[in-house]
């Protein structure tokens, strides 16, 4: 494995990604044991994607967007968190982005519930770290609402008042009530009247110290999983039972993937889980340099032994053909999982655009139809098999990164 790469927050700028389109195929990585020698090969032609720029608020990229989506659809509408609240505009014709609430909160995470009837934000504000850390809209993002009880430090402690920050929300899909949200470390808080009311699970008073996993509610079983690289260099996929009785109970937790196994993970962090349209009980997991596809046997992610792992892409070095990219964003294009389109970032200047697909075995690197100086690749929503919005932020001669919707289709 490559030499640790950190988080993939740092900033950076300058180099120009080149702007021809660019179908760069090489093999997949085997399964977890087997070999990934990296070797670049010529794959069959493919379709090229038709893009259509959807542009972007004059807004900052939050500098949390690390492990976040920031990117929902309601309707026929898109919103976009930025560092200055939320932004929306149609996803048909060429109207421009308008603000649509939370104004001068840097917003990092947006998820909308099972039923679609409400959507909640996550985010922080810059001038008072007492203040609600998360909201909720019940207008389709016309207004919000803060929430009445959110996560924070209690009285008399040496956090009294303070707002503990989300880095993730992941909604129930069988329940439009209730939402997790994915704190520091493993810590996650639950609400189960919409995002009005937000309690700690498990009891716990303040969440614990590391960096924040990636929690994925599947829609075939009782579980909650959580992918985690905690304590750090130890990166592991773990399951909790969920308790229908009893939301704020997370119990009888178990590795499923990596850790106590060091060869399956490493310390390769978990960035991103989705699941694909028509497995329940399948995930595509995006980790620093690498997508790993994961099985559960039984459906119910019961142990390391039930779950089959199959990688889709791995790196081990960082080269301009195979970049060791975060992969933070995946659209399933396939309803079992692939193809997949997926991208990510590598840990500071990208010198080109960590965007791939991955289609009969050969994954491919896509250049953007135009120029770009230093491109992460944040998230993917798939509209339809062919039909995938992309958020791309970059940074101005001025240094300012901002981040910018993409429409990829073809025929």
């Amino acid at each position: 494995m490559g030499a640790k790469r950190g988080t993939a927050r740092v900033a950076g700028g300058g180099v120009r990604a080149r702007a021809a389109i660019a179908l760069v195929p090489f093999v997949v990585a085997g399964l977890v044991a087997g070999c990934d020698d990296g070797k670049i090969v010529v794959g069959p032609p493919v379709d090229a994607w038709e893009w259509t720029a959807l542009g972007g608020p004059d807004a900052p990229t939050p500098a949390l967007v690390g492990n976040h989506e920031t990117l929902v659809v309601v309707g026929g509408d898109l919103l976009l968190g930025t560092a200055d609240g939320v932004w929306r505009r149609p996803l048909a014709g060429s109207a421009q982005w308008a603000r649509a609430g939370l104004g001068g909160f840097s917003v990092h995470a947006l998820a909308v519930t099972a039923d679609g009837g409400r959507i909640i934000a996550a985010g922080t504000d810059p001038e008072d770290d007492a203040a609600p850390t998360v909201w909720y809209s019940t207008s389709g993002g016309t207004d919000w609402v803060p929430a009445a009880v959110w996560p924070r430090g209690a009285p008399g402690g040496p956090e009294a008042g303070l707002s503990f920050p989300f880095y993730t929300l992941e909604p129930d899909p069988a329940d439009e009530n209730v939402v997790y949200g994915g704190l520091d470390a493993d810590s996650i808080a639950v609400t189960v009247d919409g995002g009005a009311t937000w309690v700690l699970a498990n009891g716990a008073e303040s969440p614990n110290f590391g960096d924040p996993c990636v929690p994925h509610r599947p829609k075939g079983a009782n579980v909650l999983l959580q992918g985690c690289e905690l304590p750090l260099d130890t990166a592991w996929l773990g399951a909790l039972d969920v308790n229908e009785q009893d939301r704020f109970a997370l119990t009888g937790f178990r590795f499923v993937f990596g850790y106590p196994n060091l060869v399956e993970l490493g310390n390769r962090r978990i960035n991103s889980i989705v699941a694909p349209p028509a497995r329940a009980n399948r995930i595509l997991v995006g980790v620093e340099g690498g997508l790993v596809e994961l099985t559960s046997k039984s459906g119910s992610w019961s142990s390391a032994a039930d779950v089959d792992a199959r990688w889709i892409y791995r790196s081990e070095s960082d080269t301009r053909h195979r970049p060791y990219a975060y992969i933070r964003a995946i659209a399933p294009l396939g309803d079992s999982g692939r193809p997949v389109l997926f991208g990510g970032t590598v840990n500071g200047e990208n010198e080109v655009l960590s965007l791939f697909e991955e289609n009969g075995g050969i994954v491919r690197r896509i250049d953007a139809p135009f120029a770009l100086e230093d491109p992460r690749v944040e998230q993917a929503v798939r509209l339809d098999a062919d039909d995938v919005l992309i958020v791309i932020s970059d940074v101005t001669p001025g240094g300012r990164r901002t981040s910018k919707v993409y429409r990829l289709r073809r025929d």
